[in-house]
């Protein structure tokens, strides 16, 4: 049997040890014994090769594939977007914070201050609003004295003077005494409807012809309307007496309209 040589057995030892580099005494004595090593056929000319090349052909797949794999390694390190795990690869840009927009404060709705309704202020009282009447007649010191009352008959308030200038007149609508017309307005004051005012009338000295029955009084307002009290008795003619002259004039004056 021949004895494998030394590098042979070093290398057999060191192939099985599964190593990736070889001692420098195994590249030596392969190197060394590479040239002067013979090639034998075999009988059935089969590709010839000898026993110890076996060893140095594993030698050089295993250097192969070692070469091979890190080619690999290479290339799919080469392929992978920023390498492996991420490794010297260019972070990503940190995405821009997205500016918060700012809420814009709505402006405040002032409230709305509602208009006043205009009211409407009552108009002057006409004579077909209003209804007199008297309702006692009483005499004093050579005067009579009439108990007066006025209504608002109308359906809205209205205003009235609470001064007048009185009148007497009879049945045929003479005037016995006329009053004394008003100076300037007097206040006025708003009466509603259905609402009533009373005052007291005083006349006296009458000294004209016998009057019509019935006698009774009536108003002329400042707008020179006539409003005529209902008399007391349809067949009253009573008249103050005359306490003057004959043909003197006589007297009459009111009371300011009140409820």
């Amino acid at each position: 049997m021949t004895t494998e040589p030394i590098f042979d057995r070093q290398l057999d030892g060191w192939i099985k040890d599964g190593p990736t580099e070889a001692p420098g005494q195994v590249l030596d004595g392969v190197l060394a014994a590479f040239p002067s090593t013979r090639q034998r056929r075999g009988a059935l000319r089969l590709p010839w090769r000898n026993s110890r090349m076996n060893v140095f052909t594993r030698l050089l797949a295993s250097a192969t594939l070692v070469a091979f794999g890190a080619a690999v390694v290479v290339v799919i390190v080469r392929q992978t977007p920023g390498g492996i795990g991420g490794v010297g690869s260019t972070p990503p840009a940190a995405a821009t914070p997205a500016t918060p927009s700012i809420a814009t404060a709505a402006t405040p709705t002032p409230p709305t201050t509602p208009t006043p309704t205009a009211i409407e202020s009552p108009g002057p009282c006409v004579p077909a609003d209003l209804s007199a009447r008297i309702t006692l007649w009483e005499g004093a010191a050579g005067h009579r004295i009439a108990h007066v009352q006025m209504t608002n008959v109308g359906s809205d308030p209205c205003v009235i003077r609470t001064m007048a200038q009185p009148q007497l007149v009879d049945g045929s609508g003479s005037i016995l005494i006329d009053g004394v017309p008003l100076g300037a307005p007097s206040v006025a004051q708003m009466i509603e409807p259905g609402a009533i005012l009373s005052t007291l009338v005083q006349d006296g000295n009458y000294c004209g012809p016998v009057p019509m029955a019935p006698v009774t009084v009536a108003f002329v307002m400042p707008d020179g309307a006539r409003v005529l009290a209902a008399p007391a008795s349809p067949t009253d003619a009573t008249v103050p007496p005359c306490l003057g002259a004959a043909g003197s004039a006589g007297d009459i004056e009111m009371h300011p309209w009140a409820p």
